[in-house]
């Protein structure tokens, strides 16, 4: 390699299509991730239904926002982030390094479930509401878990999937996805699925995640 090919910055890309030969990989992480969050999440929530041990944490955020249902077309948007992830992070270790990212904020996020499970905000006041989408937000809401709120895995997730996807990417593009970051956030709140203390061990536990996934796989 010559001192120009060495210092040459990396090429900056939205969207590619994996090798021929590397689809077989970014399926299987891609699989292994999403399987693993379905066990994680669902399991620790069976464990919970087992006794009423509940964790109170601070009820901070939602009273300050009006309840919109439209949000959640903002927070199942996560689905579409996860899917566009394998397309846009830079390589097959990238591909890895997001992959194993989701499996350690899971990790890390069931073992909270598990001991120190917490409950999301009521939202037996809201039954009566017939806004727009409140038919979409009680379908999203249904999947949610009892025991399963701090820390918020949507924010985590997310979190890890828009740090390696706008690795070696303009600087637009980084801005977009973390405007999506803020708007996932914000719709966890608003829609009465989270507390802002939720929010913050989310971030938290991302964070750890993504560096110990780039410490073991990048």
């Amino acid at each position: 390699m010559t001192p120009d090919q060495s210092n040459h910055p990396p090429v900056q890309f939205l969207w590619k299509l994996p090798q021929r030969d590397e689809w077989g990989h970014y399926l299987l992480y891609s699989a292994i991730a999403g399987v693993f969050f379905l066990c994680c999440y669902y399991g620790a929530w069976w464990i919970s239904q087992f006794h009423d041990y509940r964790v109170s944490l601070p009820e901070l955020g939602a009273q300050w926002l009006p309840f919109h249902p439209a949000w959640t077309v903002a927070y199942i948007s996560i689905m579409l982030a996860h899917t566009l992830a394998p397309f846009s992070v830079a390589s097959r270790k990238a591909c890895t390094a997001w992959a194993m990212s989701l499996c350690y904020c899971v990790t890390l996020a069931t073992l909270v479930f598990v001991f120190f499970p917490s409950e999301q905000p009521s939202i037996d006041h809201l039954k009566q509401s017939e806004e727009f989408l409140i038919d979409l937000y009680w379908a999203t809401s249904a999947l949610s878990t009892s025991g399963n709120a701090f820390p918020s895995l949507h924010v985590g997730s997310m979190l890890c999937t828009v740090w390696y996807s706008s690795r070696n990417k303009p600087v637009w593009f980084k801005t977009v996805l973390g405007i999506w970051f803020l708007l996932v956030v914000y719709s966890t709140v608003v829609l009465r699925l989270h507390y802002i203390v939720d929010i913050g061990g989310g971030a938290f536990i991302a964070v750890i995640a993504i560096r110990l996934s780039n410490k073991l796989h990048l």
